[in-house]
């Protein structure tokens, strides 16, 4: 990847998270989270789409699942975190298929991120993890 298609993939990512981080604010888990549902305007701009799987939940709270019912087992598993197969899940499954998109845009290969196999391109996946922790904050 060449420092020019990092800085584009860069900047997808950060528009992408930033989308994702505005649905938490207004307390909405997308649920359904993968690359189709990932648009790029005319003009260059990060949109999402298909919100038939969101939820709209009382809290975000970082630290409990929600309280809120949920459907196990929806949509396609490619992009699902593995607790989103069960009825206790919150907010971070976003985050989750979030962080496999992101490896995709950065080129990594996606079924070692989730066997944790990340020997190679380690300085890279610091950067990205980075880029997460500005979410978190």
């Amino acid at each position: 990847m060449t420092s020019i298609e990092f800085y584009i993939s860069y900047q997808i990512f950060l528009e992408l998270t930033e989308c994702v981080q505005y649905l938490h604010k207004k307390h909405i888990i997308h649920r359904d989270l993968k690359p189709d549902n990932v648009l790029i305007s005319m003009d260059g701009r990060i949109k999402l789409c298909d919100f038939g799987l969101a939820k709209d939940v009382d809290s975000i709270d970082w630290y409990r699942m929600s309280k809120a019912k949920h459907t196990a087992d929806v949509g396609p598993v490619d992009y699902m975190a593995p607790e989103a197969q069960t009825y206790h899940y919150n907010h971070k499954i976003d985050i989750y298929s979030l962080s496999l998109i992101g490896a995709q845009i950065f080129d990594f290969d996606t079924y070692d991120i989730i066997e944790g196999k990340l020997e190679g391109k380690t300085r890279m996946f610091a950067h990205f993890i980075t880029i997460a922790d500005n979410y978190v904050k």
